[in-house]
């Protein structure tokens, strides 16, 4: 009768499985559903880190919030969460499909590395070793904001020319099928790549879809060679054109449409100005104090009223 109460549900007979045994019918319906291509394979990627730990083996009416809180998994906050989003997806479908009488919460973990920017000497050195396809896929999203998924799935008949635009027509908001401008480097770039056949910008004959979906081994061996910090991802290279387009131009509605944004908060955190106020006070100081010197020392006469410093 307690459990009734608490889960607002009749008390089910059936055996509730396994998240293991329950991972079939999930997958198959992430396969089967209209979600993005990257987002399916999102899911797919979450549940082999799942399958992996302890919580795999059990109930799905067992599995906790502190359950999932003591999960642990190899590599940054982002890695770990791409297995807690699909635990807590997968518990939802349970609940919808009165599997389970209620989905618990699942807390994700802390992210860093994203808001890491790359300055121009480390995107030299990044461009001065990185292989194709990585080399262009870094100087594409320096100069454009967009997603890896986006560079991925560039197309020849997206590319307007004449007006150096790309459209860029996937995703599931409005915002996110958008135009994006393009570079003379980012088109420089683009014309020295050769057309494949299948109009991907960039093919690949090992993929399905005909087009490269991760270049994760190629980032991580660059950013080894250039001795970088883990904690700098692929995706620093989109935060840094963020935060450097809305400081010399101001025009958060301009870069939100660039980037894709419906959130004007997420758009705002790219934004510093006080801090680039601080930093024009401390030079115009530092300005005023090297004018006061070199006056002192062109006159032959020091005032006695002339700070000590100064004399």
């Amino acid at each position: 009768m307690h459990q009734a109460r608490e889960k607002q549900g009749l008390v089910r007979t059936s055996r509730v499985p396994s998240l293991s045994e329950f991972a079939p019918r999930f997958l198959k319906w992430v396969e089967a559903s209209t979600l993005e291509p990257a987002t399916k394979r999102y899911y797919q990627y979450g549940w082999r880190m799942l399958k992996e730990t302890d919580v795999a083996r059990m109930r799905l009416d067992h599995i906790s919030t502190d359950a999932a809180e003591a999960l642990r998994f190899s590599g940054s906050g982002v890695n770990g969460n791409v297995a807690l989003r699909t635990l807590r997806r997968m518990l939802r479908k349970a609940t919808e499909w009165n599997v389970i009488g209620f989905s618990p919460r699942i807390k994700l973990l802390k992210e860093h590395g994203r808001d890491i920017l790359i300055d121009p000497a480390t995107e030299a050195k990044l461009l001065a070793v990185s292989p194709q396809p990585l080399h262009d896929v870094i100087l594409i999203m320096q100069d454009t904001g967009m997603r890896p998924q986006d560079v991925f799935r560039m197309r020849w008949e997206h590319l307007d020319w004449f007006k150096r635009v790309l459209f860029i027509p996937y995703g599931k908001t409005k915002n996110s099928r958008r135009w994006v401008p393009l570079s003379e480097r980012a088109i420089g770039a683009l014309k020295q790549r050769g057309v494949a056949a299948n109009g991907w910008v960039f093919p690949s004959v090992y993929s399905k879809s005909g087009h490269i979906t991760n270049v994760a081994k190629q980032w991580i061996a660059t950013r080894k060679t250039v001795g970088l910090d883990p904690a700098v991802k692929l995706y620093c290279c989109r935060h840094t054109f963020a935060t450097d387009a809305l400081e010399r131009t101001g025009n958060l509605a301009a870069l939100m449409k660039a980037l894709g944004h419906t959130d004007t908060q997420t758009a705002m955190r790219y934004q510093h100005p006080g801090l680039e106020q601080i930093r024009q006070a401390v030079e115009e100081r530092n300005r005023e104090h090297a004018e006061l010197l070199a006056r002192s020392e062109e006159s032959p006469h020091k005032s006695p009223h002339t700070p000590e410093w100064v004399q």
